[in-house]
């Protein structure tokens, strides 16, 4: 049986390599003296390669197109190709041995060459090449074959492929110029190809997609520091930037639960007692009505509903993304709307996979809570809360009268230095390497030193501010209490207390301590990962 599954396998390498030869196929290079694959890869360097490549359909996330197989032989004739008929990305081989050879960003070298591909498919470049193919006969087509759009597809592919695979996780900056020139010397082909940019052509294109690609790198981790500070309106307008060049389902559920979350400060506890499960912290938010606007019913208002809309979107991109809908579920029940609230509710579970029930479980119970029903909502509540949902317990407490506690005030901010700068320093005379005008208003900036990186979010002329700067765990700063990478999180405990906010971070937790102006990152293993200072306007 697995001699009769090996063949099997090898043939469908055959008929896939094949396909790689047809003219329509999009190839990366095409190599005049190589030889197509007619083998398979060795099969763990297909492994390693196909979990880049899911990565980057997950983030992707458009199911509006059927998602491209992955299919990698042992030829040396295309490095890569998208082929838009057999609805398959490949990958040689060859190719995955030199992106092997960049050491540390070794993955994100695969990411780079296949995020490129997948943006040739989902971006229908093939569109004029097919069109001649096809229709050879006629002049029109003859004429739109001869359209050189090579440069500005190979443009949009690395910017929007490093786009797509940053958002995956994989950190391309810089990537795709090297990784350009390595293939041309390991494939050894000349700096000229017939239907290609020239080397130095593609590596210039190439380097001014990386440059655009940094700026928008910063206005993505600007828009996560907004979000853990609770600047969640800042945050919403920095995805609508992104969303400007990039859409993603994520993107348009991230500026959607932004958009909701500056919302609810506008209600107060007795319109809204209790923590929805799109809420990044469960205390805070009951504390902080913004009473003193008089047209805060207008700005909630606008705020809901432009996050529906973003939710729309994620789930018009894919029907099955559970979190779009438990998220619109949730403004929905902000609203009263119960009905609406319970449909979207009932839609989006029977989508969700295992680790995203809890919040369904959360919503279910505090509708029923909202609608009087406290029985029901008991049973749900405490139900949930067993299997040890958090956000359950606090509900809880709220439906028998026990909300949570105002967080502790502490009296002022920590005096840290990172790489032998203090953030007030800084703030006297804001200086950033580069600046993006995101919105009319608004600007951010990113500075960078050896071991460490400050953001600045800049809006309405300086009235409103954010500043986050940030040391990973291989710098040897540390605080002013000797914490550093690799300290315990009861070191951390012991220095500072419990953190006034805990938030789910890249697989561990953030600790927030908003009155000491201090961020740290701590692993699941219970070690700090990183740590940062900040300061932002009130």
């Amino acid at each position: 049986m697995l001699k009769k599954t090996l063949i099997s396998a090898g043939l469908l390498f055959i008929l896939n390599a094949m396909c790689a030869q047809e003219e329509h196929a999009f190839a990366f290079v095409l190599n005049p003296s190589g030889s197509a694959g007619l083998q398979a890869a060795a099969a763990y360097k297909f492994e390693v390669a196909n979990k880049v490549y899911k990565d980057l359909l997950q983030a992707r996330g458009d199911a509006r197109q059927q998602s491209p197989e992955l299919v990698m032989t042992n030829g040396a004739r295309y490095v890569a190709w998208m082929d838009p008929k057999k609805i398959r990305i490949g990958m040689e081989e060859k190719a995955y041995d030199v992106c092997v050879q960049f050491g540390p960003d070794s993955l994100a070298a695969m990411a780079a060459l296949l995020a490129h591909e997948l943006t040739h498919y989902y971006e229908k470049h093939d569109w004029n090449r097919n069109f001649a193919h096809s229709h050879s006969g006629l002049k029109a087509a003859k004429a739109i074959g001869e359209i050189d759009e090579g440069i500005k597809q190979e443009t949009q592919a690395d910017y929007m492929g490093g786009v797509l695979a940053f958002s995956a996780g994989y950190d391309v900056y810089g990537v795709m110029p090297r990784l350009l020139e390595q293939i041309y010397r390991s494939y050894g082909l000349p700096d000229t190809l017939k239907g290609y940019p020239s080397l130095p052509e593609r590596v210039a294109v190439s380097q001014d997609a990386m440059r655009r690609l940094l700026d928008l790198q910063t206005v993505f981790e600007t828009a996560r520091y907004l979000s853990i500070l609770e600047n969640y309106e800042s945050a919403a307008q920095y995805h609508r930037y992104i969303l400007q060049d990039f859409q993603s389902r994520e993107i348009y559920n991230n500026a959607g639960v932004n958009l909701a979350l500056a919302a609810l400060p506008y209600f107060s506890t007795a319109e809204l007692g209790y923590i929805l499960p799109f809420e990044l912290d469960a205390h805070s938010r009951l504390h902080s009505l913004k009473s003193v606007q008089s047209d805060r019913l207008e700005v909630r208002k606008a705020l809901l509903d432009e996050a529906i809309q973003q939710f729309d979107r994620a789930i018009l991109l894919d029907p099955k993304y559970a979190p779009a809908y438990l998220h619109k579920a949730c403004v929905y029940a902000v609203n009263g709307e119960w009905e609406e609230a319970a449909f979207w509710m009932k839609k989006g579970r029977r989508l969700a996979a295992a680790p995203q029930v809890a919040g369904f479980e959360v919503l279910e119970g505090v509708l029923h809570a909202m609608q009087g029903d406290t029985a029901k909502a008991q049973t749900v509540l405490a139900t949930a809360h067993q299997r040890g949902n958090v956000l359950a317990g606090i509900n809880l407490d709220v439906l028998q009268g026990n909300p949570p506690a105002p967080p502790r005030d502490v009296a002022a901010p920590s005096l840290e230095r990172i790489d032998n700068l203090a953030i007030e320093d800084f703030l006297r005379s804001p200086e950033v390497d580069k600046e993006i005008r995101v919105a009319k208003q608004v600007v951010c900036g990113k500075k960078t030193w050896a071991d460490s990186a400050l953001w600045l979010h800049y809006e309405d002329d300086g009235q409103q501010y954010a500043v986050v700067h940030w040391c990973e765990g291989t710098g040897k700063n540390q605080t002013a209490n000797s914490i550093g990478a690799g300290a315990t999180s009861a070191a951390v405990l012991e220095a500072y207390g419990a953190p006034q906010r805990v938030l789910p971070d890249r697989g561990g937790s953030l600790w927030v301590y908003p009155g000491l102006g201090i961020l740290v990152a701590v692993s699941p293993q219970g070690q700090v990962a990183g740590w940062g200072v900040f300061r932002k306007s009130k």
